[in-house]
């Protein structure tokens, strides 16, 4: 999964972009709009563990900084405890591994 956490669709209040770190140890995640809870592709990722699918997470700020795009930085893995919704699927992804705290301050800091 490859995140971009400030989305420039994110500032038109039609679309609510709920990727994001809840913590250092959980991640929420919007599936594409057309992923359904009966999908196979929704399966995969709500039943991940069951399935055998391991789910993945880059993670970048911004899509780009003064017309230069920016690297995904990779998170680790994770796995789903906990969806909602359909078109899209909210997620909760627990990481494997706890985000050191710098890298999450950055993150999940306000500019």
């Amino acid at each position: 999964m490859f995140v971009d956490l400030h989305k420039e669709e994110c500032a038109k209040e039609s679309i609510n972009c709920k990727d994001e770190f809840i913590d250092q140890s959980y991640f929420q995640w919007e599936t594409p709009n057309s992923t359904t809870q009966t999908s196979d592709r929704g399966k995969d990722i709500i039943l991940n563990n069951d399935r055998g699918v391991s789910l993945h997470l880059f993670v970048r700020k911004y899509r780009e900084i003064d017309v230069k795009s920016e690297p995904y930085i990779y998170i680790g893995k994770g796995n789903t405890v906990e969806y909602l919704g359909e078109k899209p699927i909210t997620v909760k992804l627990e990481l494997e591994n706890e985000v050191p705290a710098s890298l999450y301050d950055e993150f999940v800091q306000k500019v």
